[in-house]
């Protein structure tokens, strides 16, 4: 057992065990000299020269082998007491985990599917000269990926059977097999073919189908030896649900006589195919029917309903015509009341006519009366003009000089005031209601009387202007006094934008830095001025998996790799959301509102200025980032206090971020090398857990896949968002 950190071949750094057995333990390893993870198989090892040698021989066949359904080995080497074989790392689960998870067997129509893309696998292998058998297909060995591919694992190398590897076969009888997938003579040693791998495939397709691990071949070998029935219980029993020709092929693929069984894996295929297209045969056969007994249903129905239709118009005749009796009622009556009503509208009529008569004798009264009382008045302002005309001097209004007396000092110019004598009292005639009258006045005293009048218009329009100018005066003083200047408050100061920072993130203040270092790897040379950064928010942590929960059930978007049935582990809730793809984090950010950072203003929110390799200076910590081998495994954001020039957490280890830049060279510097293979590259940044300090710096950089299959486990993000203007 190879613990975690163990490096082999000065490259491959040992991550967690996958799996072990009886020939061997496969682990989940980083290959350093690219960043990407690998599965690494180790297998028991000889020291005699021929094992060695025929190990070789067996690692370079399997890294010749291309096929959409095998995993890709890349590298073989021999190290200390154990011979390893480097694969391609497939994420996912195999079968036997999700039966398990299921608790109940898979559809028949999704097992087809996968047993038709092995056979083609099987196909394959067994085309080859000599044939390459597999020897231990189970469902464990069959791992299934997020987009629904199945491949096909762990083979050759890890058993040494007969027929692929016999200068690995000693007197330790190593097994390489599963016994309740393994056919008779791959148990007694009889020596295998292709029939003993379609014998497995059937095993396996049989428990994918009842939920039940079949029968071992040896158990079954004996109740027929003993001329008894064969003990494997029929698939249809087990599962109702698969068609009888379906069960039929896997049956005879599991024959114990490898003659019954089917000669080759295209021709279990073919089987398999007409099964299906006879079920679906049989299907549209009991379909027509289906669709014949509806017809007559719904012939019934329609005859049905075409009786009750005359019956209901029958009946809405009889309806209507009661309704139609019931309005010429209802019109009757309206008639009648119509009819009152006019009736007593013209009595009211003819009394308002009545009282209107009436009221205009009452006007036609009063007015002879009032111009009999004018009359009289007419004649009293005659006898009075008769009278001697005296006037006697009176003190009148004042009124407002042309020219202000001048001001005092430290007080406002007041308008002189002079004073006008008012008309004679008496001549101020009014009538018997104590109004004034203009035309009661004497022709003798008319004129008099008239410039009296204009006086005191003169003196009112004299006062109103006065006081207008008076106001004026005092508005303007009390603009320009000391004290109405004082009284005027100050603004007040604006909010800072570190004030004004969103929930969750910190700002960041932008300016111009240089970006990359000399002394680096390959990608993060040369380093280069970078135009200013204009001003921005960024996340205080990386996105846990708590935060995207919330946007899953928001708006259903698809769950991690990482996380199992939809869900992640409840102890992680704080821990930084990974194994999203590029296209994950961006559907995230535009939900929450935000965006995700550019390379260069990841670098600027994790080193600010002044050129520094960490976030908290230019020499490595211990105890500041999650990585340099600070725990095993990711922890929640924010456990490790070594944080940006702006208070980011994590921008170093714990879990790479995705950025939205595209992946290339520097200008100026060279391309990486060894860089996957699968399209268009983002940017990553930050380094993992497993990083050591040359990696978990503020400057390396390296590129990651945004399309495909693969995703990274390692991988999460954080947002930034624009500082509103």
């Amino acid at each position: 057992m190879l613990a975690p950190g163990t490096i082999l071949q000065n490259r491959y750094r040992i991550l967690r065990e996958i799996g072990h057995g009886g020939m061997g333990t496969v682990y989940e390893a980083l290959d350093q000299r690219v960043n990407s993870i690998v599965a690494l198989k180790e297998t028991l090892a000889m020291q005699a020269a021929p094992a060695r040698t025929a190990f070789e021989r067996e690692a370079a066949l399997l890294a010749n082998l291309r096929h959409q359904g095998l995993p890709k080995v890349m590298d073989f080497f021999s190290e200390k007491e154990g011979d390893f074989l480097v694969m391609e790392f497939i994420p996912g689960y195999d079968l036997a985990e999700l039966l398990d998870l299921r608790g109940s067997p898979f559809p028949q129509a999704q097992v087809l599917r996968w047993a038709y893309d092995l056979l083609r696998v099987l196909e394959y292998l067994h085309g080859h000269n000599p044939p390459i058998l597999h020897r231990d297909i189970k469902p464990s060995n069959l791992k299934l990926t997020k987009h629904g591919e199945i491949f096909l694992l762990d083979f050759g190398l890890a058993k040494g059977a007969a027929g692929q590897m016999p200068t690995l076969m000693t007197s330790q009888s190593l097994r390489g097999y599963t016994p309740v997938y393994a056919a008779l003579e791959q148990i007694t040693g009889h020596g295998t073919d292709a029939r003993s791998d379609l014998y497995s495939l059937g095993a396996t397709l049989y428990n994918l189908l009842t939920g039940i691990a079949p029968l071992a071949a040896p158990t079954r070998f004996s109740a027929l030896e003993d001329e008894q029935p064969d003990p494997l219980p029929a698939i249809t029993e087990l599962n109702p649900q698969v068609s009888a020709h379906i069960a039929g092929v896997i049956h005879r693929a599991m024959a114990i006589t490898r003659k019954q069984r089917p000669i080759s894996a295209a021709e279990m295929r073919k089987a398999l195919r007409n099964a299906a297209e006879e079920d679906e045969r049989n299907s549209a056969e009991e379909e027509y029917r289906r669709a014949e007994a509806r017809r007559r249903e719904l012939g019934e129905e329609k005859r049905r309903a075409a009786e009750e239709a005359i019956e209901q118009a029958a009946e809405d005749r009889r309806l209507q015509e009661a309704e139609t009796r019931k309005k010429a009622e209802e019109a009757r009556r309206l008639a009648e009341e119509r009819g009152r009503q006019e009736e007593a509208a013209e009595r009211h009529r003819q009394e308002a006519e009545r009282q209107r008569r009436e009221t205009e004798e009452k006007e036609k009264r009063r007015a002879a009366e009032a111009a009999a009382r004018v009359r009289a008045e007419e004649e009293e302002r005659r006898r009075r003009a008769n009278l001697p005309n005296t006037i006697h001097a009176q003190p009148g209004p004042t009124v407002p000089s042309a020219e202000p007396a001048p001001p005092s000092e430290g007080r406002l110019a007041q308008p002189s005031i002079t004073t006008i004598p008012a008309p004679p009292p008496e001549k101020l005639i009014t009538d018997r209601e104590g109004r004034f009258d203009g035309d009661a006045l004497t022709p003798t005293n008319a004129p008099q009387s008239k410039r009296a009048l204009v006086i005191v218009a003169g003196v009112l329009i004299v006062v109103v202007v006065a006081s207008i100018v008076i106001w004026s005066i005092r508005g303007t003083a009390t603009q320009n006094s000391p004290s109405a200047t004082e009284a005027k408050p100050e603004a007040a100061p604006a909010k800072s934008l570190e004030s004004r920072a969103p929930a969750g993130m910190v700002y960041v203040v932008g300016g111009e830095f240089k970006m990359g270092r000399n002394s680096g790897d390959v990608a993060e040379q040369p380093e280069h001025q970078v135009a200013t950064v204009k001003p921005f928010y960024i996340d205080t942590y990386e996105v846990t998996n708590e935060d995207y929960m919330k946007f899953i059930r928001a708006s259903g978007h698809r769950a991690p790799s990482t996380w199992r049935n939809g869900s992640y582990q409840p102890d992680t809730a704080r821990q930084p959301v990974t194994g999203v793809l590029w296209e994950d984090a961006i559907a995230y950010a535009q939900w929450a509102g935000k965006r995700l950072p550019t390379e260069e203003e990841w670098e600027f929110a994790a080193r600010g200025t002044d050129g520094r390799l960490y976030p908290w200076g230019t020499d490595w910590k211990a105890g500041l980032a999650n990585a340099e081998g600070a725990s095993h495994g990711m922890v929640d954001v924010g456990t490790y206090k070594g944080t940006s020039p702006f208070g980011a957490y994590d921008m170093v280890g714990n879990a790479w971020e995705w950025t939205a830049s595209d992946f290339r060279a520097y200008p100026g510097g060279r391309p990486p090398q060894d860089l996957p293979a699968c399209g268009e590259l983002k940017v990553i940044r930050g380094g993992s857990y497993i990083s050591t300090k040359d990696y978990a710096t503020t400057t390396y950089r390296t590129g990651w896949c945004i399309h495909g299959e693969k995703t990274y486990d390692q991988t999460g993000f954080r947002c930034v968002k624009d500082v509103a203007q």
